[in-house]
């Protein structure tokens, strides 16, 4: 066996010591580094988690308000042209056009006669139905006068002139009943759009399905 010194030898426990000591704070460093790695792919985890409900609830958020945008946007526009259709005799009685009950033959002979008793037939509409509730249906509406369209031997009709059209409606009635009776026959014989009224007081109430 070879002869070590002293001096020798004690150099080499020094620097095995050094090794063990350098080992040791290796692997306490790598450890550290395994245990970072750990909290980090647990707070990607946790971020990645937390960004995916934030997107979600974003979208939702976005669907639920573009969906209820475009239900009201279109009930809105039905509510307007409903009302731009209802807007006819007494809603402002004053412009009224009154066709009424004729017994011609023809026609000419009701335009004639509807036009002759005008003013007569506005004044009586205003004391009849003054602050009383009624009913009639409108059938329809029209770019020209078409006054044949509701002449009638039984059966009242009105006109208004509002915006270049003309509204026609049927019937005068003190009973809801009866305009839906009369808007149910109408409807059978073609008027598909027809709908139903009330009025008081020379202003519209409201549409009756």
């Amino acid at each position: 066996m070879p002869y070590i010194e002293e001096e020798k030898f004690l150099l080499m426990q020094q620097d095995f010591d050094n090794a063990k000591l350098g080992k040791e704070e290796a692997e306490k460093e790598l450890e550290q580094i395994k245990q970072d790695l750990i909290k980090y792919k647990k707070g990607s985890k946790k971020t990645s988690i937390l960004l995916g409900i934030l997107i979600g609830l974003l979208a939702a958020s976005t669907l639920y308000f573009y969906n209820r945008k475009a239900t009201i946007a279109p009930t809105v526009d039905i509510a307007a042209i409903k009302a731009a259709e209802a807007e006819r005799v007494l809603d402002s009685i004053s412009s009224l056009e009154i066709v009424t009950t004729t017994s011609s033959d023809t026609p000419n002979e009701a335009l004639g006669s509807s036009e002759e008793s005008l003013e007569e037939n506005i004044h009586t509409i205003k004391n009849n139905t003054n602050n009383q509730l009624i009913y009639s249906v409108q059938v329809g509406v029209f770019s020209a006068k078409k006054y044949p369209l509701i002449s009638s031997k039984f059966l009242p009709g009105t006109i208004t002139n509002k915006n270049g059209y003309f509204k026609y409606s049927l019937g005068l009635f003190s009973s809801l009943g009866e305009a839906k009776f009369l808007k149910k026959e109408l409807t059978k014989i073609g008027f598909k759009d027809a709908f139903v009224a009330s009025y008081k007081g020379g202003k519209r109430l409201k549409i009756h399905n």
